[in-house]
């Protein structure tokens, strides 16, 4: 597979990893949009006001993903080591920057961070897929070693440095499916409906925990002595997943403590 959809065109290539993500954005905040007015009762210029800060969230997501991800191979290299991006990482900064935002920006009086919150998460999750077989065009966040039937050999980036010639599991492509079910049952099926936050935390959580133990890139590390001696929760991925999983539980317990008391 190669990074580039055209070749060189008035002295630029356009790199595929970068035309579907900015596909997948530009899904996420139609989809977004559409969901705020015709569901959730915002005004257009309410929704107008909230994809102004979910892009300014998306800047913010680029640069903890960077910044994170550079933290977790600084610390295995034991020297600075910036270059690439980390999902989870961005997903955190990105999400926490717009809560922020949302508290000091948005003044209207329907400020339900529940209900912007279960929407823009289910967006992310639609973008988040694309993104995923951006990687896969690209050659990045690939599986390890696997003699059956669905390998894929990647005749270049750090795939074929590690396991020259070898074919390994599309764990992008695995992941991409995995998404965009994910994205349909959070938009389709009425039982996770004003649950869709915790659902996400919970599904991807357990999800990318599981996947991670057939992913055969370097993500760096972030409890270097967990990792040597103990081979406990080897990569940082799976430490902020089952971080994840434990908030979406946490969520939905308080949610059913909360309804209980109502009920009283």
């Amino acid at each position: 597979m190669y990074p580039y959809l055209f070749p060189e065109i008035f002295g630029y290539t356009i790199p595929m990893y970068d035309l579907l993500i900015i596909i997948g954005v530009f899904l996420m905040l139609i989809y977004v949009a559409k969901r705020l007015e015709s569901k959730d009762g915002f005004t257009k210029q309410q929704t107008n006001r909230i994809l102004v800060l979910v892009g300014i969230s998306l800047l913010f997501a680029l640069f903890f993903s960077f910044i994170l991800d550079g933290i977790f191979h600084s610390i295995k290299a034991g020297e600075l080591e910036f270059g690439s991006i980390n999902f989870l990482g961005g997903l955190i900064g990105g999400f926490a920057a717009f809560l922020i935002l949302m508290k000091y920006f948005y003044k209207d009086d329907n400020k339900d961070m529940r209900q912007i919150g279960n929407t823009v998460i289910t967006g992310v999750v639609l973008a988040h897929a694309f993104g995923r077989i951006g990687c896969f065009c690209a050659g990045c966040c690939f599986g390890i070693p696997t003699e059956s039937y669905l390998g894929v050999i990647f005749p270049h980036g750090q795939s074929h440095t590690l396991y020259p010639d070898a074919a390994v599991y599309p764990t992008q492509l695995f992941e991409a499916i995995f998404l965009f079910i994910l994205f349909a049952v959070l938009h389709k099926v009425k039982a996770f409906k004003n649950k869709e936050i915790q659902v996400y935390l919970i599904g991807y959580g357990v999800w990318r925990f599981l996947i991670e133990f057939i992913r055969g890139d370097d993500r760096g590390v972030l409890l270097p002595l967990f990792r040597t001696q103990y081979n406990i929760f080897p990569t940082p991925s799976q430490l902020m997943s089952l971080l994840m999983v434990l908030l979406g539980v946490y969520l939905i317990t308080k949610h059913v403590y909360a309804s209980k008391v109502l009920d009283k």
